[in-house]
């Protein structure tokens, strides 16, 4: 009895003591898969900006991953800003836009915001129409595969990649 005791005691503390190294391990996967996706879309954005004539288009399959044993929760991913105008921690310059660049922004859960650059201008899709503001962002869930449809129009006298998004 006493060596059952002692069994599932040790058991608990490798448990109680692994835990936190899976935890981390499960948010650097996600946060890796999340920035392998947001740099495909970032390439397709800028060379579509700078190769392609007004009116190209480039479609992408973006899968963001769910939770998962070997994957933490994507909390959200921002095409085109940062949500609800939050900066992350650390530097705020880090997501300034402009008409000549523009970010995207993802968070694992229980992890702060992680922003990067896009080098192009990106306004988003909503309700169908062009957002009017650079403001508006295109907002993804983890978990879901989406369409994603990257769009070069001119707007307000200046190259300007537009992109929806579908669930699929």
């Amino acid at each position: 009895m006493l060596r059952l005791v002692l069994g599932v005691a040790l058991a608990a503390a490798l448990v109680a003591a692994v835990t936190p190294a899976l935890d981390g391990a499960r948010a650097t996967r996600t946060e890796r898969l999340a920035e392998r996706e947001l740099d495909r879309v970032a390439a397709a954005a800028t060379t579509l900006a700078a190769e392609d004539a007004p009116g190209a288009r480039r479609t992408l399959t973006v899968s963001l991953p769910a939770r998962s044993p070997t994957s933490a929760p994507l909390a959200v991913v921002a095409l085109g800003g940062v949500p609800d105008g939050e900066l992350p921690e650390g530097d705020p310059s880090a997501v300034t836009d402009s008409a000549e660049r523009d970010v995207f922004a993802f968070r694992v859960a229980d992890a702060p915001r992680q922003v990067r650059r896009v080098g192009t201008d990106l306004r988003a899709v909503r309700d169908g129409a062009v957002a009017e503001s650079d403001a508006a962002v295109l907002v993804l869930r983890g978990g879901k595969t989406y369409k994603v449809t990257l769009r070069l129009v001119p707007l307000d006298g200046r190259r300007t990649v537009v992109v929806s998004a579908e669930a699929r």
